[in-house]
């Protein structure tokens, strides 16, 4: 079996701009979760539009949370997002 190695910039051609992305926020108003916290997030896409995605969350602010999101449309594995366009789902059980 052999197993392609792609580079960097492999889906360069899909990345879009998350429209309700925040800036990071300084280093010390971010609070570490330890452990993920499942959420379901509101992302707005440049081109695809509003879409939510089941994820989990690894930090929060006052006002933001970030996201783990693998998606070949971002060049990252995190976004932070508005706390309102973010709620936690119930975890079976």
């Amino acid at each position: 079996m052999t197993q392609e190695l792609l580079a960097w910039d492999a889906h360069a051609a899909t990345w879009q701009p998350v429209l309700n992305e925040r800036p990071i926020p300084h280093r010390r108003a971010q609070v570490s979760c330890g452990i993920p916290i499942p959420v379901t997030a509101r992302v707005v896409w440049e081109r695809d539009g509003v879409e939510e995605i089941d994820t989990v969350v690894w930090a929060w602010t006052s006002r933001s949370v970030l996201v783990e999101m693998h998606d070949v449309r971002r060049q990252t594995i995190g976004v932070w997002l508005p706390a309102q366009d973010v709620r936690r789902r119930q975890q079976p059980g």
